[in-house]
């Protein structure tokens, strides 16, 4: 008979095989960017990649690029196709045995044009797009996910940014238009003559939602560890309360760094294509931006890594212009937003989010 030492050693080890043996690993926009250089790391290493992307295809320029991996269809500026993919996932005949990671990648970054002559674009539902993309239909995915992951110990892994904070560097650039979702009045809004900001402000700042995106990927984080985490919590300071998380769907968040040259930012670029090139250029010959494989490997890394060195509830990062894509090299715990870390805003947020995209509780 095994002894009580050899039986809690093989629970504790546990969560540890599942991340050393090949994993099932949902990825939305995984065609280009951060996502791509991921998909190709995990591939590589012999896990298989669902690619979830806008159209089957773009999720077939993911599968070529990635070198592997199942091409979907998960459009997250459409409710519907989110729904579709949510449930073609959890076939037996598409992903056998269960989804292990999911994780919420895709984005999108709007002009940064400001004023009120700016019309911002809509999502199918008639939501503002960026939030609506980064926020809500990753919000939905997640939800109709969320059960299956967690029967499995599942992982749910957001890429978020350190834009989200205004005090940290690229939060607020020239001291404005930091990141805020005040009082949420703006959200879901789909009057074309009404609030176009989360916050409720009428005139449209392309620069600032997209930090409001990244706002709420924070916060969104935050509150599904406490929910879905097996009431697992984390501390003001962005680290996890280790000890409420043993059970339940583990969550992580990270900032890859500050990727100038991701497709990300294609409209951005639009908008002054020659100061966004010569910028693009500076900022990574000074060391402030990083290459896209750094984000790749970081997002990798969150998917894969051991609980110990990223327990559920963590958000990582690292310093600015750093290249470390593991714990070992500084890669670690960072500090979140006070609004992020606003509790009140958590719950009105989610509850909110639950209404706008009709999932229930």
């Amino acid at each position: 008979m095994w002894s009580t030492r050899i039986l809690l050693s093989l629970l504790a080890s546990s969560n540890t095989f599942l991340r050393t043996h090949a994993l099932r690993i949902a990825i939305t926009g995984s065609s280009q960017g951060i996502g791509m250089e991921a998909a190709k790391s995990l591939v590589r290493d012999g896990h298989t990649v669902y690619h979830a992307c806008r159209s089957l295809e773009r999720a077939q320029v993911a599968v070529d690029g990635a070198g592997g991996g199942i091409p979907l269809v998960c459009d997250l500026a459409d409710l519907d196709s989110v729904r579709s993919f949510a449930s073609e996932i959890q076939k037996e005949e598409v992903c056998e045995g269960g989804l292990d990671v999911l994780c919420l990648n895709a984005g999108v970054a709007p002009s940064t044009k400001v004023g009120p002559d700016v019309v911002p674009q809509r999502t199918k539902q008639g939501y503002e797009i960026c939030i609506g993309t980064n926020h809500l239909g990753h919000f939905l995915l997640a939800s109709l996910l969320q059960t299956s992951l967690a029967s499995r110990n599942g992982l749910l892994v957001t890429t978020a940014s350190s834009v989200h904070d205004p005090d940290q560097p690229g939060g607020a650039v020239g001291g404005k238009g930091g990141a805020t979702l005040g009082d949420l009045s703006g959200l879901g809004v789909t009057d074309i003559k009404g609030a176009t900001m989360v916050d409720g402000s009428l005139e449209y700042d392309g620069g600032k939602i997209y930090k409001d995106s990244k706002l709420a990927n924070m916060i969104f984080c935050r509150e599904a560890t406490k929910r879905w985490g097996g009431g697992g919590s984390v501390t003001a300071g962005g680290t996890p309360n280790t000890e409420a998380t043993t059970t339940g769907l583990r969550i992580r968040s990270f900032s890859p760094g500050f990727i100038p040259a991701s497709g990300l930012f294609r409209e951005p670029r639009k908008d002054n294509w020659f100061f966004a090139n010569a910028f693009t250029i500076v900022a990574g010959l000074i060391g402030f931006a990083v290459p896209i494989t750094v984000g790749g490997d970081r997002l990798a890394y969150m998917a894969t890594a051991d609980d110990n060195d990223v327990p559920s509830g963590s958000y990582c990062t690292a310093d600015t212009g750093s290249r470390a894509v593991k714990l070992e090299d500084g890669f670690g715990p960072g500090i979140v937003s006070r609004e992020a870390a606003d509790e009140d805003l958590g719950r009105r947020l989610w509850e909110k989010s639950v209404l706008l995209v009709g999932v229930t509780e």
